[in-house]
């Protein structure tokens, strides 16, 4: 049995041809998903026009498949008409319009006031709060969607939106416990509910799971990527922790148990269990900051001095840090900010006249990285981490940096893997359209 797996990441988009059976990634093909000029926003038709262009050359390769897996970034919505065509741009997590004041507070923070559920910018219902407060909700707009939920109904023609509970629960207002949104609390603070999208239970049969056909293939409702790339890479397992860094960076965990938590999220699991998932604003993105930042001190040097040579930032920091594999210089990398720890940014601190060096900056970087990590690990109660005894890497951010995976296994204690797939949210979407197909017998 042959299934495939959309993932519709932040920055680029991965289609994968999954064998069930052999448990392997047979063809996988991937483009960019650039963001809107000047913006955090993306063009909802041309991130699906790209799905589908990449399924239609898998499937002419592959011949039968038993279903179709999307993995989506999570917490973005756009907006549909009533026929389920998009009529907004696609709002992602980076977006910042929940920043704007509503009463004396940024929506974000009025909202977790009210609610008393924890909200942050870039979540779908603070952006939703947002827009509507200021009237810019598209006068067409019946629903609001995830990107990954948006693409499975362009490809089956849906005119009504569901989501899969790791999805609902990325918006914000979603009781855990309910398996549902808390509509009342949320229309009391001023939020426009009927927008909402039906929400997918995690005993619902595999066919409820089904957004239509394709082509006869069915397509199922999307996962979220956290949730799909961490079962790409270890499946249920309770005795490893899961670190991703993609744009941004997770510290996961799954366990079958709910377990009460104060640090990060506890998030819905495919199928029982929860995930338990510190996030980070930092990731892969701080990393390609460091890059650009030698390349541009090269790049002000005389052409002589690089032979007409463009210096990649990547190669020559993997360099630089392998010459010091420890340092003094302590930085803090977090360019983007640090979510629901007050308004913290980066740092360089200890500087002397022995570790002011490049070497030393670089694997001060990468070490303050991992150090964001290890700490959020950290605040998970005692409960949830005995009987962890590896990691395992996963994301691009992870896989191509081995002085990062260097400082991690340093600072966690643990041993590091790299996971057996390069593009795990595809994989793991791709696999539950197999285990789904498998549920559903003959869907």
């Amino acid at each position: 049995m042959k299934t495939i797996g959309i993932d519709i990441g932040t920055t680029s988009l991965c289609a994968a041809l999954y064998d069930c059976d052999r448990k392997e990634i047979e063809d996988s093909r991937s483009v960019s998903n650039p963001f809107l000029p000047g913006s955090f926003r993306q063009d909802p038709d041309r991130i699906a026009d790209s799905a589908i262009e990449m399924l239609g050359q898998l499937l002419e390769e592959c011949g039968e498949v038993s279903g179709i897996g999307i993995s989506s970034q999570m917490h973005g919505i756009l907006y549909v008409d009533e026929t389920g065509r998009a009529v907004s741009d696609f709002y992602t997590w980076k977006d910042t319009c929940g920043e704007e004041r509503f009463r004396g507070k940024s929506c974000a923070d009025y909202l977790s006031e009210s609610t008393g559920y924890p909200m942050y910018c870039g979540y779908g219902t603070v952006t939703h709060f947002a827009l509507g407060a200021h009237g810019e909700i598209p006068r067409e707009g019946k629903y609001f969607v995830g990107i990954g939920d948006y693409l499975a109904m362009r490809l089956c023609g849906a005119a009504v939106p569901a989501a899969d509970a790791t999805m609902a629960a990325s918006f914000g207002g979603y009781d855990l416990c309910r398996q549902a949104f808390d509509l009342d609390r949320l229309k009391k603070a001023g939020v426009l509910t009927s927008f909402y999208p039906r929400v997918l239970k995690k005993n619902d049969r595999a066919q409820q799971r089904i957004a239509g056909r394709y082509r006869g293939i069915p397509v199922f409702w999307s996962v979220g990527d956290n949730q799909a790339s961490f079962f790409g890479a270890l499946g249920r397992s309770e005795d490893a922790v899961c670190v991703n860094v993609g744009t941004g960076s997770q510290v996961s965990l799954f366990d079958t148990r709910h377990i009460s938590c104060t640090a990060g999220e506890v998030r819905p699991f495919v199928g029982e269990g929860c995930l338990y998932v510190q996030a980070s604003l930092n990731g892969g993105k701080v990393y390609e900051r460091l890059a650009f930042f030698l390349e541009e001190i090269c790049a002000a040097l005389p052409q002589d001095c690089l032979c007409g040579k463009k210096v990649d930032g990547y190669d020559l920091a993997q360099r630089l840090a392998q010459q010091k594999e420890v340092t003094d210089l302590a930085v803090c990398p977090s360019l983007y900010g640090s979510r629901g720890r007050g308004k913290k940014f980066g740092a360089i601190e200890n500087i002397t006249e022995k570790n002011f060096h490049p070497a030393d900056l670089v694997r001060g970087y990468v070490a303050g990285m991992a150090a964001e990590l290890c700490g959020m690990y950290g605040e998970f109660p005692a409960q949830l981490r005995s009987g962890r005894k590896r990691i395992i890497a996963s994301g691009n951010g992870m896989r191509k940096n081995a002085p990062l995976r260097q400082e991690i296994e340093k600072q966690f204690g643990m041993p590091v893997h790299l996971s057996s797939f390069t593009e795990e949210a595809a994989a793991g979407a791709a696999q539950l359209a197999g285990e789904w197909s498998l549920l559903g017998g003959n869907l």
